[in-house]
């Protein structure tokens, strides 16, 4: 039982937020550089905050809006995302890294330079979402909303994009996996100077 207690103790130190941090964001929704991790923002409107640079490792935004939020180079891992609302929100040079985001809503979010990472994606909607020089490593995007979406100078060979709908979207400079190419191609997407392999 000790043991139990120590676990679980050592578990919720990984991801200590902190309380003034925490409080001045939920009063203005304005906290740059902060220590957030771990917070439950769950089921809350955030639209339009300012959070760039924060560490955000770990916080609960399950069924939170976070419309044109300002995420900017913050720390999202482990954060769940689930039935999140983050359409137009600034994900510049973010870490997406073990993120949970079934049934997410990124429609034209700003991913460039950003990294995801070992995620996978149910339901998720990235229509006309900006991903330049993206990172992808193990992401599954299976059966995405992909319409309008613009990827450019990105390598994509990590990334699933199988049953996923890319019409009109354009994607340029990138490398991707000769399937995914062709799947491109049925889905009328806009291709240009990408190496297929």
């Amino acid at each position: 039982m000790k043991t139990i207690l120590i676990s679980l103790a050592l578990l919720s130190s990984l991801y200590s937020y902190d309380a003034v941090h925490l409080k001045k964001f939920l009063d203005t929704k304005d906290c740059q550089h902060c220590d957030l991790s771990g917070a439950d923002l769950s089921k809350r409107n955030l639209s339009g905050a300012n959070l760039s640079g924060s560490d955000l490792t770990g916080v609960d935004f399950e069924n939170t809006s976070l419309v044109k939020t300002n995420l900017w180079g913050v720390n999202l891992k482990d954060a769940n995302m689930n039935n999140t609302n983050a359409r137009a929100a600034n994900f510049t040079g973010a870490e997406l890294i073990n993120i949970k985001c079934n049934n997410a809503i990124f429609k034209g979010a700003n991913f460039a330079n950003a990294s995801f990472g070992n995620v996978t994606c149910k339901d998720l909607s990235i229509w006309s979402a900006n991903f330049l020089e993206t990172t992808f490593e193990n992401v599954d995007f299976t059966k995405a909303g992909a319409a309008y979406a613009v990827f450019n100078d990105v390598d994509m060979t990590d990334l699933n994009i199988t049953g996923a709908i890319f019409w009109n979207a354009k994607v340029t400079n990138s490398t991707l996996k000769k399937q995914d190419c062709d799947h491109l191609k049925s889905e009328e997407a806009f291709t240009q100077n990408n190496e297929c392999k």
